[in-house]
C-alpha cells in the first residue's frame, strides 16, 4: 500500500523509524526543508517524498544508524507523485560541479596550447600589420615605374613624356582611392571576432 504523500511530523517520524522530536530537529538543521515543508508553525505537514530525498541528501551512515540502534528508513519507496523530487542542491553536489568546472577549463586550456604549439593560431594584429606592410610595398613599386610606363607610351604613341606621365599618375591616384574607400566599407563590415575553422578531419592530426 502507497504511503501518503503529505503527512503530519508524527506520521512521518513513524514511517522513517524515529522519534517525532528527531523530525523536528532535522527541520531544525535545515535537513528537512523547503518544498518538503507544508504549512507553517505547529500545523505544518511533511512532504514525505521530498523529505526522503532531502535526508539521503544530508544524512550520512552514522546518522542514519544512531547508537541507540535504531535505524532512519530511507529506503522506503516514496508515494506516487505526478513531478519528480526536486534535485536537492547540496555543498557535495557544488564540490562535485566545482570540480568537473575545473576540469573542464583545464581541458579546453591544453586544447589551445595544444593548437597553439602546431601552429594553428597567429596573432592577428602582427598579421595585419604584415599583410598592411606588403600592400604599401607594392603600391610604391609600381607607382614607381610609372616614369617607365609613360616613356614607353610616349615612345610607342610619340607623345610627350610629361603628358603621359601626367595622366598615369593621375589615373592611378583616383584608381588607388576608390579601391581603398571600397577596402574600408568592406573591413567595417567585417565582424571584430570571427570563429576559424578546424582544418583537420575531426580534430586530429
Amino acid at each position: 500500500m502507497a504511503e501518503p504523500q503529505i503527512v503530519r511530523k508524527s506520521a512521518f517520524a513513524s514511517l522513517r523509524g524515529v522519534t517525532p522530536g528527531r523530525v523536528s530537529q532535522w527541520i531544525a538543521e535545515g535537513k528537512i526543508h523547503g518544498p518538503a515543508i507544508v504549512g507553517e508553525g505547529r500545523s505544518a505537514m511533511i512532504d514525505a517524498s521530498v523529505a526522503v530525498a532531502q535526508l539521503r541528501n544530508s544524512l550520512d551512515v552514522n546518522q542514519r544508524f544512531g547508537l541507540n540502534g535504531v535505524g532512519t528508513r530511507l529506503d522506503l519507496p516514496p508515494a506516487a507523485s505526478p513531478a519528480a523530487a526536486p534535485i536537492v542542491d547540496t555543498v557535495e553536489a557544488q564540490i562535485k560541479a566545482e570540480k568537473l568546472r575545473q576540469a573542464q577549463l583545464t581541458t579546453s586550456r591544453l586544447e589551445e596550447e595544444d593548437r597553439s604549439r602546431r601552429g594553428l593560431y597567429i596573432d592577428a594584429a602582427a598579421s595585419r600589420a604584415e599583410i598592411a606592410r606588403v600592400a604599401a610595398e607594392l603600391l610604391k613599386a609600381f607607382e614607381g615605374a610609372l616614369p617607365d610606363f609613360a616613356a614607353a607610351l610616349a615612345g610607342k604613341f610619340q607623345i610627350p613624356s610629361r603628358d603621359a606621365l601626367h595622366l598615369m599618375r593621375a589615373e592611378f591616384r583616383r584608381f588607388r582611392e576608390r579601391h581603398a574607400e571600397a577596402h574600408g566599407r568592406a573591413a567595417a563590415a567585417e565582424p571584430e571576432t570571427i570563429a576559424a575553422a578546424d582544418p583537420e578531419p575531426n580534430g586530429i592530426q
